[in-house]
């Protein structure tokens, strides 16, 4: 089984997309909140790795930092 997490920029055409995934016997579509996160066991288990290994060297202030990326 594959998973897939589409973006769709244009709510119009949301519901003609959901419709035709629906249509598809081999797909099932389940619409997840904003909240919803979903991490597979070896991405947290790299996490914690790193969480566990981590200095203060390892980390930046916010405020340095967030003028410095570029958000088109």
């Amino acid at each position: 089984m594959s998973q897939f997490i589409l973006n769709v920029k244009d709510e119009s055409k949301l519901e003609m997309l959901l419709n035709y995934l629906n249509s598809l016997n081999y797909i099932s579509v389940e619409k997840l909140n904003n909240d919803a996160v979903i991490i597979g066991e070896e991405e947290k288990n790299i996490m914690r790795t790193r969480k566990k290994n981590a200095t203060t060297e390892n980390f930046k202030n916010w405020d340095d930092m967030k003028d410095s990326f570029k958000v088109d």
